[in-house]
């Protein structure tokens, strides 16, 4: 990562974390000028992206355009190559995306992050710190052209200027706090007279809380900036969570009457009925429980998760059975009967194994290091070949160097 940009702390600097959610998170816009158009250089640079772009293989939907305040067809910039019997949809034909970029529209690359490491570990630092999910995108606009009509975000929006500059109007919410099922609506827009006005120059951040409608347009120079958004989780989510709890109750299970929605005289007792499983259901309500489990699943992440990725690594030979192996020490897994079956739990990991893998199991136990082909056990070569890469895939075996 940008060696300025280690934490969620770096990030805002040289505001203070408590300043920063006492006076701005979630209540109002925050520009922090620098001076330092260098400041994000570390990080990623038009540099970068020209270079990935050109080289880089990304195809649409990790590239887009748009113009007007719409996005345009991939159709208008893209096309499909054949390779065989292989087609590569979305690919972007650079003479047309250049020539529409050219015509002023901007160029939007969603989930960068994906594609670059720097970007990636700042997003899973701000994530790790905040509890909330994070992206980045970038957006780069030619100079003396809009970027998009006004509108606001449904999420909280952090824009970091790489190059260029551009100038901002932000006006007051019509929607405090949305939740990010609630997008915005081009009627939505009922203030004429911005809040605040600004040049966002090379190395300055702007903060956006959701819901603040704004709007930018370029200067002489082309623009790009990054931005990191962030979708909150709400209390919105909890009673969600509550609520499909519900399922667990037989009473909340059971069919609304049989042709109601044709007979409003049912209305009535439909809404009794419904108040009392409510007061009921709510009697249950085990706040602690249902917290703890909404805790458990954010930590366990979701797909797509902005984390750094180990590198893929290629070099290596599949286990043979003259391969020199070694166990974990022994003090960091445990085996135990169950049953039919013996259970190897290690790390975060639990194994279930048949029984007639003890013995194997054991006899690498006794060794500081061993091949495959000198443990005896009453398994057939090529299971016990399966079982040892199997224990090695999930970390319980190591090579020896």
């Amino acid at each position: 990562m940008a060696a300025k940009l280690c934490s969620f702390a770096s990030l805002i600097d040289p505001i203070q974390l408590d300043e920063f959610f006492s006076l701005f998170w979630e209540k109002k816009p925050l520009h922090i000028k620098r001076s330092d158009e260098l400041f994000y250089n570390e990080l990623i640079s038009l540099n970068n992206v020209q270079s990935a772009l050109s080289y880089g293989g990304l195809r649409y939907p990790a590239i887009q355009l748009s113009k007007n305040g719409g996005f345009l067809h991939p159709d208008v910039f893209c096309t499909d190559i054949r390779s065989g019997d292989i087609v590569f949809n979305g690919v972007p034909d650079l003479n047309k995306l250049q020539a529409e970029y050219k015509s002023g529209a901007t160029l939007s690359l969603p989930g960068f992050n994906r594609a670059w490491q720097p970007l990636m570990a700042l997003a899973a630092t701000v994530e790790e710190y905040l509890s909330h999910a994070v992206h980045t995108n970038i957006y780069i606009t030619p100079g003396n052209a809009l970027g998009f009509t006004p509108h606001y975000d449904a999420h909280e929006v952090f824009i970091l200027q790489i190059s260029g500059a551009k100038h901002w109007k932000i006006y007051d919410p019509p929607l405090n706090l949305p939740h990010h099922s609630q997008a915005f609506k081009p009627d939505m827009l009922t203030s004429s007279l911005p809040i605040m006005e600004l040049d966002l120059a090379p190395g300055d951040l702007l903060y956006l809380p959701r819901g603040f409608v704004h709007v930018a347009n370029t200067l002489d120079d082309a623009s790009m900036h990054v931005t990191l958004g962030v979708t909150v989780y709400t209390y919105v989510e909890l009673i969600s969570a509550w609520g499909q709890s519900s399922k667990n109750e037989l009473a909340i299970r059971k069919a609304l009457p049989p042709g109601f929605a044709n007979h409003p005289e049912l209305q009535a007792d439909i809404e009794a009925e419904f108040s009392r499983l409510l007061a009921e259901f709510k009697q249950k309500l085990e706040a602690k429980q249902l917290v703890d489990g909404f805790f458990q699943r954010v930590r366990a992440g979701y797909p797509g998760r902005s984390k750094v990725r180990p590198e893929l690594e290629l070099n290596v030979s599949v286990i043979n059975p003259a391969t020199q192996l070694k166990t974990l020490a022994a003090g960091l897994y445990t085996i135990a009967e169950e049953n039919e079956n013996i259970v190897l739990k290690f790390a975060d990991k639990t194994m279930v194994m048949s029984k007639r893998a003890r013995p194997l199991l054991d006899e690498m136990a006794k060794r500081i290091s061993f091949q495959p082909v000198e443990l005896v056990c009453d398994l057939r070569e090529d299971t016990k070949l399966t079982l040892i890469r199997h224990l090695y895939q999930e970390g319980f075996l190591w090579l020896c160097q």
